[in-house]
């Protein structure tokens, strides 16, 4: 394909000037690139901007990857030409002529809309068209100062920076730690929870440069529950705040949740003002201003109702009844206690007491772990083999007619008081009348077992018992056993870890030594706590916050941001690094 180029150039002082140049190619290339046959040296067309092919006699033009070209003053994608239609590229107006005598396609090229003096009319008005300076001297020049102020004066001030040292906080002075000089050169180091993708950055700022809206924290943070009950406290639901007005990221390797005093403070000081019916007390400082703690002890074991009205600095302190008869001072006595099989044993907390795998609460006793190794619950020493059922009385009773109707059918009883017939061999056949003779003992025993010294007895050490006649079912025993109902978490609303604790004696909290009944809460009242812990400003104590015993995010609430697409966030979540 040969096509006639005609550049075509206007004088200011009227007429025209034509330079003709041939182009013989496949394809016709119009761009600013130098590989272009038809080259068009502006900065406003791209370096490949249309492409010319010819199909059938006839011209058409189509756009390069993201280019724009307009024929006759419409936006096109590939179209076919005709005589006088107009090709926009860029500030070129490139226009079909017919054809030559020689048959050559014809394309007169010109530019329409110069560039103009704009870059000498912007230089005048900043006065570097006076300036003694080059604008490249210039630019170097601002480019140093940058460099110095943002790199070398940082770099040099931290040889002369005296950074904090590991030191107890004492007072609110020692709490301002000046930050590095070179600092400036970061955002500020990521928090220990994000570090693991912190260097995807596009993670959580999905728009650049612009903050973290709620939405992106919920891909990962689905569920955050409200601090409050939203339908009884609605000035609590924090509605007009969004996750990184409380979250702040980019504060160092720590927790990015708020732990300065004043944030609960603010609320809960006044609290009585905000709800005049709520059973919630004010409170501003753990040190000067926090009520006593208020335990949640099992006043009905039967029932299973708690109550948690009563301080524990009270006159008359929580009493729990969970039906279990356990006295501390008993087990811990000095000198110990009575093992079955290994004679005396000193028994401290930690034979019975063990924190959870994460050391903040105790885990729960039970039975077999802990009290089976002293309290063996055989019941017959000619049956030695069989232990009374732990745990489900109705099936203990069963269990214990089922030993003695085995022993009345199989015979080889050895207990002297026996009747021949239960002391018989083994293996021998009854009569009809010798089996109902064998099963009327077997009943007979049972309810002496039952009710006697090993039974009703030995259950009757460590729970409280009720008469009933419907009790024991087909064994008559007509007792039962209450169902043991103790607190496994005496504040429920607060946290605490024994971890921390780790070095301290269990006795200086828990006076368990001197208890004579498993009915003593035995809990540390505030002025316990209070020996070790401040408030925020305490400088001879433990500072301590409302976040370092309570969760701001309520769990059992409803979420406190709904999520538009559960769907599409859960997907988001899954793929996030």
């Amino acid at each position: 394909m040969k096509v006639l180029l005609k550049f075509i150039t206007r004088k200011s002082r009227g007429g025209t000037s034509v330079k003709e140049q041939t182009a013989d190619a496949e394809i016709l290339l119009a761009g600013r690139g130098n590989d272009c046959g038809l080259h068009l040296p502006d900065a406003r067309v791209l370096l490949h901007h249309a492409e010319f092919t010819l199909r059938k006699g006839d011209l058409y033009v189509a756009p390069c990857p993201g280019a724009d070209v307009r024929v006759n003053d419409s936006l096109s994608q590939m179209i076919r030409l005709g005589a006088g239609d107009v090709v926009k590229v860029g500030p070129y107006d490139l226009t079909l002529e017919a054809n030559d005598k020689q048959g050559n396609i014809v394309l007169t090229v010109e530019l329409v809309q110069p560039l103009g003096d704009d870059l000498n009319r912007i230089l005048a008005q900043a006065g570097l068209k006076t300036s003694k300076l080059s604008v490249r001297a210039m630019s170097w020049a601002m480019a140093l100062l940058v460099a110095i102020i943002m790199f070398a004066a940082p770099w040099v001030a931290s040889f002369f920076h005296d950074p904090a040292p590991v030191r107890l906080v004492l007072n609110a002075a020692d709490r301002v730690v000046t930050a590095a000089p070179t600092q400036v050169w970061t955002s500020g180091g990521i928090s220990s929870a994000h570090k693991f993708f912190g260097d995807s950055c596009e993670t959580c700022h999905v728009t650049p440069f612009r903050q973290v809206d709620d939405p992106t924290c919920l891909n990962c943070h689905q569920g955050i529950e409200h601090h409050a009950d939203a339908q009884r406290f609605s000035f609590a639901t924090f509605a007009d705040n969004t996750c990184q007005n409380c979250h702040k990221e980019h504060q160092g390797n720590r927790t990015i949740a708020l732990s300065n005093q004043s944030f609960c403070a603010d609320c809960h000081a006044d609290f009585k003002d905000k709800a005049p019916k709520s059973d919630l007390l004010t409170v501003s400082d753990f040190g000067t201003d926090h009520p006593d703690f208020k335990p949640t002890v099992v006043i009905d074991s039967a029932l299973h109702t708690a109550d948690r009205s009563i301080f524990m600095g009270a006159k008359t302190p929580p009493r729990e009844d969970s039906s279990l008869d356990f006295p501390h001072d008993r087990h811990m006595r000095q000198g110990g206690v009575r093992d079955p099989v290994r004679g005396n044993v000193q028994l401290g907390c930690e034979n019975c007491h063990q924190t959870d795998g994460g050391g903040g609460y105790m885990l729960p006793i039970s039975f077999e772990q802990h009290c089976h190794q002293c309290h063996v619950l055989k019941f017959d020493t000619f049956v030695p083999d069989r232990e009374l059922m732990h745990g489900k009385p109705e099936e203990m009773f069963k269990q214990v007619r089922d030993v003695y109707d085995s022993v009345a059918m199989r015979g080889g009883y050895e207990e002297p008081e026996a009747p021949a017939l239960i002391r018989r061999r083994p293996g021998e056949q009854l009569s009809a009348a010798q089996k109902k003779e064998a099963l009327d003992w077997a009943a007979a025993k049972t309810a002496s077992i039952l009710n006697g010294r090993f039974g009703k007895g030995q259950c009757d050490s460590c729970h409280k018992l009720y008469e009933s006649t419907a009790s024991g079912g087909a064994t008559g025993a007509g007792w039962g056993v209450e169902p043991v109902s103790a607190a496994n978490i005496w504040y429920p609303k607060s946290r605490f870890s024994h971890g921390s604790h780790r070095d301290m004696e269990c006795g200086s909290c828990h006076e368990a030594r001197t208890s004579v009944t498993s009915a003593d809460v035995l809990m540390p009242s505030i002025a316990g706590c209070r020996a070790c812990h401040g408030g925020e400003q305490a400088a001879d104590k433990v500072p301590s916050t409302c976040i370092s015993c309570h969760e701001f995010h309520r769990p059992g609430l409803d979420p406190m941001r709904a999520i538009s697409n559960p769907h599409t966030a859960k997907q988001s979540a899954a793929v996030t690094p």
